[in-house]
């Protein structure tokens, strides 16, 4: 039994196998990390993989998580992380909107406009930017607030008023001209993308090969449209 068990486990650490976990944010999670795990899987067929959606961030090691993608700034924790992207944080509104209401060159002047609030990036009614290493947070009276992208990036392509997002929510949008970014030399640092897992002394073949795969594969660099 003792040496079955040494062959298996020598067998996890060489060749991907077995049930995998990996967790990540609803909206990235669609978008990017999904598509990865159906190719990881086609590529892997002895894994049975989960992929867990959701904005709450997990313990890896108490909800049995094998790897997470995680979108800002890591708190210090025994996890590894392995920076694989960026994204920024962009304001953004409908050419309609913006033929309307004059585009804001500052963010005090933000009071002016119809705003939405993505609370899910910032649930206080604040936005901050940056510039020239000064900061500056402005205070909201948002017109919509809601904690799901879609709906406030659906808002602003109606023309509902300016919303602040990440970077890779928009792109496509941003890139075909149906909306566009605003006080952009005002954004903060680009967020960083990490892929995490628990700190062991041996990495298993598994994220070994979901991290390969990442890096090999995806441009998770959203910072440049």
């Amino acid at each position: 039994d003792l040496s079955e068990a040494e062959a298996s486990a020598q067998a996890e650490r060489t060749v991907p196998t077995g049930r995998f976990v990996v967790a990540a944010s609803n909206v990235f999670g669609r978008l990017h990390v999904a598509p990865l795990m159906c190719r990881y899987l086609v590529k892997y067929a002895a894994v049975q993989g989960e992929l867990m959606l959701g904005d709450r961030p997990l313990n890896l090691v108490e909800d049995g998580v094998d790897a997470a993608v995680r979108i800002g700034r890591l708190a210090d924790s025994t996890l590894v992380a392995r920076a694989v992207g960026a994204t920024r944080r962009v304001v953004v509104a409908s050419p309609q909107y913006l033929e309307r209401h004059k585009p804001s060159r500052r963010p005090e002047a933000l009071s002016s406009h119809q705003l939405i609030h993505f609370t899910a990036l910032d649930a206080a009614p604040v936005w901050s930017f940056e510039r020239r290493g000064e900061t500056t947070t402005v205070p909201l009276r948002p017109s919509f607030a809601t904690n799901r992208a879609d709906a406030a990036i659906g808002h602003a392509l109606l023309g509902g008023g300016l919303t602040m997002v990440l970077g890779y929510q928009v792109v496509d949008a941003v890139r075909a001209k149906r909306l566009q970014v605003v006080l952009e030399d005002h954004e903060p640092p680009p967020l960083p993308i990490h892929v995490v897992y628990p700190s062991t002394k041996l990495l298993s073949a598994k994220v070994r090969a979901f991290v390969d795969l990442i890096t090999t594969t995806c441009d998770w660099q959203f910072t440049d449209f």
